[in-house]
C-alpha cells in the first residue's frame, strides 16, 4: 500500500509541477539551468577560442557550413510554408522554412533569417539553439534558447518534454494557419489525407494529401482543404528553388522525420520520467531497494519501455496505399548510406515504401544518441519487451520472416541487444 501511495503521489506531484514549473525544470533534471555538452555547445567553444572562424557569407552558404559541421545531410531537406515557427515574419509560400535532420539533430532555416538547431545532449536530451550568421564585423553568435522554444516544444504535442513535432494545418494565402479548421499532429498512424497541410511535398504517392496548397481569401468561408494526388519531381514550378540547398521537399524524408520526432520524444520522456521517479523514490522510500520491481522508478521505466517498443516496431503505422510512395534517390541514398549494416548488407534503414515505409520494421533510432543516453534500466526493459515483440511465440503485425530478419540485424548492430538475448 505504501508503494502504491508513493507512486500516486509521484504522479500527482508531476501534475502539480506542470501547473507551476514543468517537471523537467525541477530536481534532479533542472533542464534550463544545466549546462549542455552537445555538439553545438562545443562549436560555440570553438568559435570563442578562434578554432572555427567563418568569414562573412550569405545565409545559404552559412547553412551549408553548419550542416557539414553537424554532419547533417542536406538531402534531408523538407520545406514548410505555414507560419508555425519562431521566425514567422519571414515565412510565406514564396519563402518557406527549410528543415534538415540526422538521427540526433534538426536544423531549421528560412532565407533571411537565423539558423535554428535542436540537438541531442547525453544528459538533457534535445537542446535548442539559434545561430546568427556572420555579417560585416559581427561574428557568428550561438545562443541557447529555452523559454522562446519550449512554449511550443514542451507540450502535450511532444509528450510533455522538450522535443519535436510535425503539424499539419489549413493555411490561408498569407501562410497563416486557419486554426478554426483544425490541426493534426502527424505520426506514423496519420492517414496521408490528413498530412502535410502547410508543407511543400515533392515525390509522389497514390493516395492524396494536403501538401502544396492553401485556401484563397475568396474561399475562407468554406475553409476546407481537399486532399489531392500531386506529383512533383522537384519544386521549381512552385518556388524559387535556387534559394535552397535542394530543389525538393521529399515525401519520404517527411515520413521518416515524422516517425523520428515521435520516437525521439518518447525516449526523452522515458529518460526524464525515470530520473524524476528515481529522485522521488530516493526521497520517500528510504532503505528500500531502488531496483525492486515494486518501486516507482522500475514501474516508470517499464511503462516507458513498452511505449518505446510500440513505436520502434511501427505498431500503429498506416499503409500509404496503392503502390506506396516514391521520393528522390538523393535522400534515399544519403539516408540508407548512414545506416549500420550487417555483414550481408542488411540495415534498419532499408526502405520498402509500399505497404510500409521500411523493409525491416524496427526503428533505426535504436542506434541514436537518445537511446544510448537512456538509463540502463530503461534500455534493459526496452530490450526485454523488444525480444517479446520479436518472438515467434507472440502474434502481432510482424511475420516470422520479418522478425527473424530484425533479430539478425539487431544482434549484429546493437551489442547490448545480443548480450541481453
Amino acid at each position: 500500500m505504501r508503494l502504491g501511495l508513493c507512486f500516486a503521489f509521484f504522479c500527482m506531484g508531476i501534475c502539480v509541477a506542470q501547473a507551476g514549473r514543468d517537471f523537467f525544470e525541477l530536481p534532479p533534471i533542472k533542464y534550463s539551468e544545466t549546462a549542455s555538452d552537445d555538439a553545438v555547445a562545443r562549436l560555440a567553444g570553438e568559435i570563442e577560442r578562434g578554432d572555427w572562424v567563418v568569414d562573412p557569407m550569405d545565409g545559404k552558404a552559412f547553412l551549408k557550413a553548419v550542416l557539414k559541421k553537424l554532419e547533417i545531410p542536406e538531402e534531408s531537406q523538407v520545406l514548410v510554408f505555414s507560419k508555425t515557427s519562431l521566425q514567422n515574419s519571414l515565412i510565406n509560400q514564396r519563402n518557406p522554412r527549410s528543415i534538415y535532420f540526422s538521427m540526433d539533430a534538426y536544423v531549421g532555416w528560412v532565407p533571411g533569417g537565423k539558423v535554428e538547431v535542436i540537438i541531442e545532449d547525453e544528459k538533457l536530451g534535445p537542446v535548442f539553439y539559434t545561430i546568427d550568421p556572420p555579417y560585416g564585423d559581427r561574428p557568428v553568435k550561438i545562443s541557447r534558447a529555452t523559454d522562446s522554444c519550449l512554449q511550443c516544444h514542451a507540450t502535450s504535442r511532444t509528450s510533455g518534454v522538450p522535443g519535436m513535432f510535425i503539424r499539419s494545418v489549413v493555411p490561408d494565402q498569407n501562410s497563416h494557419a486557419i486554426l478554426s479548421a483544425g490541426t493534426s499532429l502527424v505520426t506514423d498512424s496519420t492517414p496521408l489525407k490528413d498530412r502535410w497541410g502547410g508543407w511543400y511535398v515533392s515525390g509522389s504517392s497514390d493516395h492524396p494529401h494536403l501538401g502544396n496548397r492553401w485556401i484563397p481569401d475568396s474561399k475562407l468561408d468554406g475553409v476546407e482543404l481537399v486532399p489531392e494526388v500531386t506529383k512533383h519531381e522537384n519544386l521549381s514550378r512552385l518556388i524559387d528553388t535556387d534559394k535552397y540547398l535542394q530543389p525538393t521537399s521529399d515525401i519520404v524524408a517527411l515520413m521518416v522525420l515524422e516517425h523520428q520526432c515521435r520516437t525521439h520524444n518518447l525516449m526523452t520522456k522515458a529518460k526524464m520520467g525515470y530520473q524524476r521517479a528515481l529522485y522521488f523514490q530516493k526521497s520517500y522510500s528510504e532503505g528500500e531497494d531502488l531496483n525492486s520491481r515494486e518501486g516507482m522508478s522500475w514501474k516508470t521505466a517499464d511503462s516507458s519501455a513498452k511505449e518505446i517498443v510500440k513505436a520502434f516496431l511501427f505498431t500503429d503505422e498506416i499503409d500509404p496505399g496503392g503502390d506506396g510512395v516514391e521520393g528522390a534517390k538523393a535522400f534515399a541514398d544519403a539516408f540508407e548510406g548512414r545506416g549500420l549494416k550487417t555483414e550481408k548488407g542488411k540495415s534498419l534503414r532499408d526502405f520498402r515504401l509500399y505497404g510500409r515505409i521500411f523493409k525491416n520494421r524496427c526503428s533505426y533510432m535504436i542506434h541514436s544518441k537518445a537511446f544510448q543516453g537512456m538509463p540502463a534500466i530503461v534500455k534493459a526493459r526496452v530490450f526485454h519487451h523488444l525480444r517479446l515483440g520479436l518472438s515467434d511465440d507472440v502474434e502481432n503485425h510482424l511475420s516470422s520472416r520479418e522478425k527473424k530478419a530484425i533479430r539478425g540485424i539487431l544482434i549484429e548492430t546493437v551489442p547490448s541487444f545480443k548480450s541481453e538475448s
